[in-house]
């Protein structure tokens, strides 16, 4: 299969190993996230659904055509809305993921569609009028992103997890096992990642970033640093991010390097007595200057700031 193929407007499909497969998120489609395919040998597996039931319909499909099997296990890397809202698209299989995304779930995420709905039109406006100052790209990526909350239908729904994972879940099949593994929360509160030992694969959900800012508006600095030191003992050589290409060990580190900054920043500006608003616009170090998503460093700044003892 060519490197790139077009299987649908909201991702491109790269052969990763043998049966194994990423679905890497365009920047104008409806998709957002990465996804990835994995061929068990009776049957497929798939990470992360994207962000709405069009995307998730073709990422569906997609994976039945590539593996020739049936999508038995949909995994959710956690509960945010890029990455579960394809659910819907997903019937009759076997949602994994930890209880506390299944929780979350069911607490916020259907009612976070319709507050998206609610508040995408003015965001579009100052997209579209030029007062929201973004890079080229950023900007298709978040004209996308919106375009995307208003194609999906009103009352749509988020089937939730029904397979759970504490620590370790193997998904068996005759060609290969897929390990699931959650080791808590670092970008969200509960964060899951999937592992294929024998090809050293790792798909990380928005763990990993490569040429984006990562998230940690809901999660926890500390815990994310943690949780990256264990995927790096498991000694991937190829990564899956939530968002751009594949990636792989410097990557990982690169996200880590990140968090040691924004925490040292923050013990910096706790001792000097800054307020959180002035060091929320604290400038991007130079090493992620060129990283998309921009507008998350001011929130990731004011998130570890408040996770912080003054004094510290």
């Amino acid at each position: 299969m060519p490197e790139g193929t077009v299987l649908s407007p909201h991702f491109t499909i790269h052969g990763v190993a043998d049966g194994v497969y990423a679905a890497i998120a365009t920047d104008a489609g409806f998709g957002l996230c990465n996804s990835a395919i994995v061929d068990l040998g009776d049957s497929a597996a798939v990470f992360d659904s994207m962000l709405t039931p069009q995307a998730g319909a073709d990422l569906r499909r997609a994976a039945e055509r590539l593996t020739g099997h049936r999508v038995a296990y949909l995994i959710n890397s956690h509960y945010h809305g890029d990455h579960v809202r394809g659910n819907v698209s997903f019937p009759s299989v076997r949602i994994v993921s930890t209880r506390k995304v299944r929780e979350l779930i069911e607490e916020r995420a259907v009612r976070a569609i319709e507050s998206d709905r609610a508040e995408v039109p003015a965001e579009l406006e100052r997209l579209r009028n030029g007062t929201w100052a973004l890079r080229p790209r950023e900007r298709v990526v978040f004209e996308g992103w919106f375009e995307g909350i208003l194609a999906t239908p009103r009352g749509t729904l988020v089937p939730a997890p029904d397979m759970f994972v504490d620590d370790r879940l193997v998904l068996r099949g005759p060609k290969r096992e897929l390990e699931v593994l959650s080791y808590g929360g670092g970008h969200s509160p509960s964060d899951v990642i999937a592992y294929l030992a024998d090809e050293r694969i790792a798909f990380l959900g928005d763990l990993l970033s490569v040429g984006f800012h990562p998230g940690v508006g809901d999660g926890d600095a500390a815990s994310f640093l943690e949780i990256l030191d264990k995927v790096l003992a498991l000694r991937p050589e190829k990564a899956l991010p939530g968002h751009g290409p594949l990636g792989g060990v410097g990557d990982i580190e690169r996200i880590q390097r990140y968090l040691r900054e924004l925490r040292s920043l923050a013990r910096d500006a706790r001792r000097s007595g800054v307020s959180r608003d002035e060091f929320g616009r604290t400038p991007v170090p130079p090493e992620f200057a060129t990283w998309d998503f921009s507008d998350f460093f001011g929130d990731n700044l004011r998130r570890v700031y408040d996770q912080t003892p003054a004094g510290s």
